[in-house]
Order: structure tokens, then sequence, then C-alpha cells
């Protein structure tokens, strides 16, 4: 509660109007602390004189004789600083210092229902409005103490938020490559319309899992400000003609136009972190595919100098059913879809448009929302980017030599999970592996001291060490697999994890879920790429 000029109010005793100078000046001397009286008439306060006041009127011999008879109103200051009973003393304090009153100087009448109530000496009102703003002081600091307490635990929350679902994230994408691997085996095996629609079914069901479970990691990432912007350079034609060939496909199933296209004038040489400016365009890509039944999906990609600034402009626009303005205000939140029953009749969470959102802001710039005047929506984003420099064109490196077909060996597999290793052994057999499979660390490292392989795939969790600890036993045991492909299989897709695995030294990293044919395509391009750097090393070594 702040102090009010009644907390601090002295009750000096008044004087009437007609009292002389020389009994004030009597009562001043009685009483060392008082500092002024108050001159009161019919209980109604007149003003009051201050202690200096009647001592310099009576400080002479001359001033004794011709002001001690005189009334002690012809002393009293014109305008006095009265204020009645709940004033704060704040703001008496703060008139005064703005040079309006006389209160730091003089003092104040306290007045209740307009009579005399008591004076407030300039010494208490300062002495009031110093205790006054250390209180306040105390009291902001522990506010902010605690609102920093509020933050740390925010933040800690979000952190823990994050490594949980980096954990549900693990533990989901392990049995998911049972899942997506089993259907596309499946896919491979069986005859049939139906049972091949059932797998089908299966593994689109799995990868729409996996991709849900893909947005809560990057949605729990950026609330917790860890998710890691890698900026590149890029070629935005082929930017544009990525994002095509990916999108025609799935926009050709509706029967929707697809017009993609980069700006005349557009600078083409970008440097930014492409994958992630990709993820927004392909949320809002997706987003218009699902609310987009006739018409058209639009996007261009053009650049823009502001202030010296480069950045670049994506612009997608549809013909769908567009959106209100009561929905446009919640659009941007997680899990808020434009209406209760779009989730029911389109599909989805709600997170694409949130994690574009978030990625936006994330690389600085910002998402606006616009109706198209042919119907529907129109999404634009702009962010800064850099220009980057023209490619390097190679002079005077040898010609690399033809790669023919070779033959395929033996594959070391160490996976502790039996479907996982399930999966991963099917898949390398049927195009033509042999595959050796062990379940823990020591076994890998043991059969890699004995036995030569074309490759090595060890998961990053196992029982009794990590993939790390194999990959640096293999390395330093200079056995037959010194120099082979050791390849990280991991389920923890986090920015965090692919650089510990780049530090380790691992070839490359694989990602649950597994997919077939896609590890059979990564594995070959590892060994090509394997052979040849080998072949270019001989190259060199016989010049």
């Amino acid at each position: 509660m702040p102090v009010r000029v009644e907390d601090i109010a002295v009750a000096v005793r008044p004087v009437p109007t007609a009292v002389t100078v020389s009994a004030v000046f009597t009562r001043l001397l009685a009483d060392p602390d008082q500092f002024a009286v108050p001159i009161v008439s019919d209980g109604a306060a007149l003003g009051m004189v201050t202690r200096r006041a009647v001592i310099e009127a009576l400080a002479t011999p001359s001033g004794r004789q011709s002001n001690g008879a005189a009334r002690i109103t012809d002393l009293m200051r014109d305008q006095p600083v009265m204020c009645e009973a709940g004033t704060p003393v704040g703001l008496v304090a703060k008139l005064a210092a703005d040079g309006s009153t006389s209160a730091l100087t003089d003092g104040v009448i306290v007045l209740s229902e307009g009579k005399y109530l008591g004076l407030i000496s300039p010494s208490a009102l300062l002495s009031a409005v110093a205790l006054e703003n250390a209180a306040r002081a105390r009291a902001m600091q522990v506010a902010q103490k605690r609102l920093q307490k509020t933050k740390n635990d925010a933040g800690a929350f979000d952190q823990e938020k994050a490594r949980f679902l980096a954990f549900v994230g693990h533990e989901i994408r392990t049995p998911l490559t049972g899942i997506l691997g089993v259907a596309d085996l499946l896919q491979d095996s069986v005859n049939g319309g139906e049972p091949k629609r059932l797998a089908r079914t299966i593994s689109e069901s799995g990868h729409h899992l996996d991709r849900l479970l893909t947005d809560l990691l990057d949605l729990s990432r950026l609330e917790a400000g860890k998710l890691a912007v890698n900026n590149a350079p890029f070629d935005l034609h082929e930017f544009a003609n990525d994002a095509r060939d990916l999108w025609q496909s799935r926009i050709a199933g509706k029967r929707l136009d697809l017009r993609i296209k980069v700006a005349g004038g557009a600078v083409a040489r970008l440097e930014a972190d492409a994958m992630r400016i990709r993820q927004i365009l392909f949320n809002l890509m997706s987003n218009a595919l699902k609310f987009t039944e006739r018409g058209y999906i639009g996007v261009e990609l053009s650049t823009l100098e502001a202030a010296g600034n480069l950045k670049l402009r994506m612009t997608v626009e549809d013909t769908g059913c567009g959106i209100t303005d009561t929905d446009k205000a919640r659009l941007f939140q997680a899990f808020e879809q434009a209406r209760p029953s779009t989730a029911g009749t389109h599909g989805g969470f709600g997170l694409g448009l949130s994690i574009a959102k978030g990625l936006a802001r994330r690389l600085g710039g910002e998402i606006t929302l616009a109706d198209n005047p042919e119907g529907g929506s129109i999404f634009t984003v702009t962010m800064p980017v850099e220009r980057a420099g023209p490619r390097l064109a190679v002079t005077g490196a040898p010609p690399k030599p033809r790669m023919r077909a070779f033959e395929l060996g033996r594959i070391l597999l160490a996976e502790d999970h039996a479907v996982s290793a399930l999966v991963v052994t099917r898949a390398l057999s049927a195009a033509g592996w042999q595959v050796d499979t062990v379940q823990t660390a020591e076994d890998a490292i043991d059969r890699a001291a004995t036995h030569p392989y074309q490759a090595i795939l060890t998961d990053i969790h196992l029982p009794g060490a990590s993939g790390d600890e194999v990959l640096a036993a293999i390395r330093a045991a200079r056995g037959p697999n010194a120099l082979a492909p050791i390849i990280a299989v991991t389920a923890d897709v986090s920015p965090e994890r692919r650089l510990a695995c780049e530090q380790a030294g691992f070839t490359t990293i694989i990602e649950k879920p597994i997919r077939p044919r896609a590890l059979v395509a990564s594995l070959v391009d590892i060994l090509l790429a394997d052979r040849a750097a080998a072949a270019e090393a001989g190259h060199r070594q016989t010049a």
C-alpha cells in the first residue's frame, strides 16, 4: 500500500489569526523541533508560518521592534500546499519535484473534510518518499527474481519436454521400422491386388504417423529454442524444380493445376537454410492441397532488396475454400484448424502452419495471410537471405574412373531390436548381400576383428556399449575392417545426433524408420562413392 499524507502528518497545535509574531516566536523557542505553526480560523486552515520566516522577521533589533507586535498572518505564505487525507505522499512529492509547489521547502498542511488535521515537514516528506521508493525497489527485485525463476522453470520445462519427446520419438521410430519395413517387404512379395492394397494402407498409415512425430519434435525444438540453423549456398531455380518434381504427382491425384515459378530478376544463388525453407514451403503447400478441390495451387519465388538487405519472398496461393477473419486469428497456433470439422474431413493435427510460422521466425522472417481474389488464400513468407557466390568450376582434375557393377559381398549388422534386424536383413538379402547379424556391441567388435565386410551397419544404442564405441574400436584395431564404411543407424533424427555421428567419424547416418528400398539405394551409393574414392586415390599414386 502507498503511504498516505495522514500517515506521516504531525498534529501541531494551530494558532488563531490574531496571535502576534512575538508569541509564535516564544512558542518556537520552547520547542526546537517544531518547524512551522498552522494558522486556523473557525477550524478551517488558512495557512502556516515556517520557523525560518519567524526567525528572519525578528533577527535584528529593528525587525523585533517593527514585526514583534504584528499579526502572524503578515508572515503567512500566500499559497501554502494543502491536501486532503488519503492523498499519496508520492503524488505530493512528484508535484513538488516538478516545481509547481513548495512542499519540499515549506511543508504540507493536511486536511480532513476541509478541516485542519496536521502538518508534514519537508524532511518527513522526503524520508517517506525515500522509504517508499526503497520498498518499491525491493518489491521489484523480488518480482524480477520471481519472473526470472518463472522463465528458467519454463525454459527447463521446454527442454525437458524436448528431451522427453526425443526419447518417445526414438522409442516410436524403432517399432515404426517394423511397421513400414514389413509393409514394404509385403508389397514386393505378395501377389494379388487386395494383399498389395492392404500392405500399402499399412505403409501409408505408418508414414503418416512418422510425419506427425517429426512435426511434434520440430515444434518442441522450436519452443525450446533448440532448432539449429545451417546456412549454405543453394540455387533458387533448382529449389523450385525439386518442389515441382515432388509435388506434381501428389497434386495430380486431385487434377489441380500446379504453378511453380521463379520471378524474373530474382537473385538465383542464395545462402540460407534451404532445408528449413523447403519445410516451410512444403507445409504451406500441404495446407493448400488439403483445402483445394478445384482450380490451382501457385508458388512464386522472388527476391527483393530492403534497406540494403536481401530478402527471399515465397508466395503460396490456392483456390480452395478460404479462411474467415475469425479463423485467421488462431490459424497459426499449434493444434488449431480453421473449423472443428477440418480434422474429420481433411485429416491432420493443425501443426503444419504453426511449425511454418515458428520456422519463419527462427530464420528471421514472417508469414502473412490474405484472401485470394479468385477464392481461397494467399500465404506470403518473407525472410532475410544472403547472396551466394557463383559455383566454382573444378579444372585440372583427373577424370573419374568409370564404375562397373560391383559384386555384393557380406554386410555386418549390429542391431538389438529383432524386428528392425529382420527388416534390414530381408531387404539386403533380397538385393543380393549376405548379412551377419549381432545384437551387442561386444559381438560386433569381435566379429569385425576377424571377418572382412563390405560395410558395417551399427545401431547407436546397443547393449553393453554405444555405436560410437563400436566405430572407435574397429578403427583403432586396424583389422580387416579398419577402412570399411561404418554406418550409424538411429531413431534419433535430431541435428545434435547427426552432428555427433559426423564428428565421431561415421561414413553416414541412416535414420529409422528404415524403408527397405531407400536402405538399399543408400548403401549402393555409399559403396560406389567409396570405390570411386579408392580408385581416384590409386590414380593419383600412379600419376
